[in-house]
């Protein structure tokens, strides 16, 4: 982890000195690390901890879609909803290219 100094605000860097490391500044600045190791496994087990909470598991049953829905029959099934998104496939001069996904058959076609 980054750390800077208190005084003059620039970066520490890490130093050994015998057995034990220090934090140091140009400035003159200098701060023991106690147990480097175990701040580090600290602070790893809250940064698993923080994912865990936040961590959405989407399953393929979810049936979420980030694409809007249209009314359109599908060439397949007959269904008559689609998600639908654009891609710029060719050159931007040229129109975009229109997907269609029919939202029971997952059948994805163009226009």
């Amino acid at each position: 982890m980054v750390e800077f100094c208190p005084e003059c605000s620039n970066l520490l860097r890490k130093k050994r000195d015998d057995d034990k490391f220090f934090l140091i500044c140009k400035c003159g600045y200098q701060r023991e690390i106690v147990n480097d190791e175990d701040n580090g496994n600290l602070n790893l087990q809250k940064k698993k901890i923080a994912l865990e909470n936040n961590l959405i598991i989407i399953s393929e049953e979810d049936k979420i879609s980030v694409h809007p829905m249209v009314k359109k029959d599908c060439p397949k099934c007959k269904h008559i909803e689609a998600e639908t998104w654009q891609v710029q496939i060719r050159s931007s001069d040229e129109p975009s290219t229109h997907f269609f996904r029919c939202t029971k058959c997952k059948y994805t076609w163009r226009e």
